[in-house]
């Protein structure tokens, strides 16, 4: 049986690197979180997954990084954090 799975894509903006860290999180408060990855330009990812998630990795493609970043830091205040419901 096919079962989705909710989880949360977390992306904090690092100003002192210049840099975007993505992660992904389960859905609880503080609870567990995959390793963050860094992110600089416009190019493929591959954010890892956390324990006990049946999601080992999600590829991600940024495709307009400058974009990105000045959404991430005018509208969301430098962190950003999405809920993905995911079938595997």
């Amino acid at each position: 049986m096919i079962k989705p799975e909710r989880l949360r894509i977390q992306v904090i903006q690092n100003l002192s690197e210049e840099r975007l860290m993505f992660s992904l999180i389960d859905m609880k408060e503080d609870g567990v979180s995959g390793a963050a990855i860094p992110v600089t330009g416009n190019e493929a990812y591959t954010i890892p997954g956390f324990a006990g998630s049946v999601v080992t990795e999600l590829s991600i493609m940024v495709n307009d990084y400058a974009a990105l970043w000045e959404m991430i830091r005018n509208e969301y205040q430098g962190r950003l954090v999405d809920i993905l419901e995911v079938t595997v």
